[in-house]
């Protein structure tokens, strides 16, 4: 199919590249710890781009029987497209990077659900009055790039995941969430997920109440995210093209703390969005964005490293009904030398959180971020102290990251990141108490 597509656009448009996504989706999902559903999905899609008058033409579809109509479509729209600045990837090496395991590919979906009962089981056994939805989601997907400069590529990934959310009525709803990346073929830890759900449930039953004011906080793994996110579009190739990243003019700086190093890792065995080469075709590498705090640089496709008369990084991110645009892979977070325990320890007053919501309501452009804390606990005189209800962070992160006071030894893998804790000795916390 892809061959005629090409074949097609050739003959009417010149240069022309052909992304085809072919996926396979299984979904078992429990609700209130009871089994709710099964189900499975294929979708396959095809989406062309081509160059015509020197302009960029784009078109998508799911219909095979349609490749005149696709090519056509393609067509029609170069004529309002943007000015092409660059030249499609001919045929080259591929680095090696593990997507799948056969495991994950021929698991049944009765497996999933003995799991999901098995765990449900487990966490109840500890935790009595705790309700459970838990998920399990199996992606296989076959992704093929060719085009008109001699590339014809293509690679099989398996995703598979487990989220668990765990809710408890104590003082107002306490939200519990756990996930696994089980993309390795590796079973769930369900005794480990069990032990950290009653470790945090039981810590939820104590209320424990702060004032605002300035404090050392500790972010969870599962929250770091929520930091990094206002990075990772500020390293994005799209906003230097706009000239809206705060990082313009700043590469070779010392941006962040020196503990902080992140990277931008789609080589990365069984990360989730990991491959041989990215949506365009350009071979994945590992590229770190910030090296001991030190901008090393932008992340790029083929687009808008002409617009910014750069190299591609390898960057490129799409489905196969839209363009491709710069986008991250799997983002790590370098671990440190801290140990949790210790960490908190060393906390006379402070706050430790695990999960936030929002961080879209101030200038994520520019770093600011309002973090409402939806699962957060108190430390007092270097304990847990209970669950601290109705507060917020607000600030700048690259400013947060420029004052970082310890980094956790461990990391986690939360299927497109991989991050540790970090502690930050002083950021100011509104609460209502």
């Amino acid at each position: 199919m892809e061959d005629e597509i090409l074949s097609l656009a050739r003959a009417r448009g010149g240069k022309a590249e052909v992304f085809s996504v072919d996926s396979n989706r299984t979904g078992v999902e429990f609700r209130a710890n009871e089994f709710y559903s099964q189900d499975s999905r294929l979708t396959r899609g095809y989406g062309l781009r081509l160059v015509r008058n020197g302009r960029v033409g784009f078109s998508s579809t799911t219909n095979p029987d349609v490749v005149e109509e696709l090519v056509e479509a393609a067509l029609d729209t170069a004529a309002f497209g943007k000015s092409c600045r660059f030249d499609f990837p001919g045929p080259g090496p591929k680095p090696a990077v593990t997507t799948f395991h056969n495991r994950v590919i021929v698991l049944p979906a009765l497996k999933m659900i003995d799991w999901g009962r098995e765990l449900i089981e487990a966490v109840r056994a500890r935790v009595p009055g705790l309700k459970l939805d838990v998920t399990f989601t199996r992606t296989y997907r076959e992704i093929v790039v060719m085009n008109t400069a001699g590339l014809d590529t293509r690679f099989s990934r398996a995703e598979f995941d487990l989220s668990v959310t765990g809710l408890i009525i104590h003082d107002g709803l306490v939200w519990i969430p756990e996930y696994e990346n089980l993309s390795s073929g590796k079973p769930p830890d369900i005794g480990s997920l069990a032990d950290r759900m009653e470790q945090r449930a039981l810590s939820a039953r104590s209320r424990a109440r702060l004032a605002t004011g300035t404090y050392p906080v500790i972010f969870m793994p599962t929250a770091i995210p929520n930091l990094l996110c206002p990075i990772m579009v500020g390293v994005n190739g799209k906003q230097l093209e706009k000239g809206t990243s705060p990082l313009i003019g700043k590469t070779g700086q010392q941006m962040l703390d020196e503990k902080i190093t992140i990277t931008d890792n789609g080589l990365r065995d069984f990360g989730l969005a990991s491959g041989p080469f990215d949506a365009e075709g350009v071979p994945r590498r590992r590229t770190a964005v910030f090296d001991r705090g030190v901008f090393t640089g932008f992340l790029f496709d083929l687009a808008t490293a002409g617009g910014c008369r750069a190299e591609t990084t390898g960057s490129a991110s799409r489905d196969f009904s839209t363009q491709p645009q710069p986008g991250t892979s799997n983002i790590e977070l370098a671990t440190g030398a801290a140990r949790l325990e210790e960490t908190i320890k060393d906390v006379r007053e402070g706050l430790l959180v695990h999960d936030c919501i929002g961080g879209g309501q101030s200038n994520v452009l520019a770093g600011d971020i309002a973090l409402s804390i939806s699962i957060g606990y108190r430390i007092e005189n270097g304990a847990v102290a209970g669950r601290v209800k109705d507060a917020m962070i607000a600030g700048n992160v690259y400013e947060m990251f420029r004052n970082v006071e310890a980094v956790g030894d461990t990391e986690r893998d939360l299927g497109t990141y991989f991050v540790p804790f970090v502690k930050f000795p002083a950021l100011k916390v509104a609460t209502r108490d």
